[in-house]
């Protein structure tokens, strides 16, 4: 989704989902602190959807603070090409991973201890 802005022109529009630190610093409104939280929170959580979806993601931009930034030429556009968050889907499917690993081994220790099976065999998923 692409936010049109009035009086502004295309070469000034910076999109959130795409922008560096420096690009961000030329929009009204978006100070140093919040330029680092808008990348560390679309590198961790992944691109921001619409301007709902950055207002709850980064801490301290209200619905207010969102729109003047809009009208400083802040645009919320999707990425040509989807691309999954960084660490945060990273870890949890790493987790999980390890999870799975340590139940099997749990539930092959139960069958010894029970005398269902005779020795421990690597599980891999």
């Amino acid at each position: 989704m692409l936010l049109a802005v009035s009086g502004l022109s295309a070469a000034a529009l910076v999109n959130v989902n795409t922008a560096t630190q420096s690009e961000l610093e030329g929009i009204k409104g978006i100070g140093p602190s919040k330029e680092k939280t808008i990348i560390a929170e679309r590198l961790d959580g992944g691109h921001f959807q619409d301007v709902n979806n950055l207002q709850k993601r980064v801490r301290g931009i209200g619905m207010k603070s969102v729109e003047k930034m809009v009208d400083n030429g802040l645009t919320i556009k999707a990425p040509s090409s989807f691309c999954e968050p960084h660490n945060r889907a990273n870890k949890e499917g790493a987790a999980l991973v390890h999870a799975v690993r340590v139940v099997k081994a749990i539930l092959a220790i139960i069958q010894i201890v029970r005398g269902q099976i005779a020795e421990i065999k690597p599980y891999y998923v």
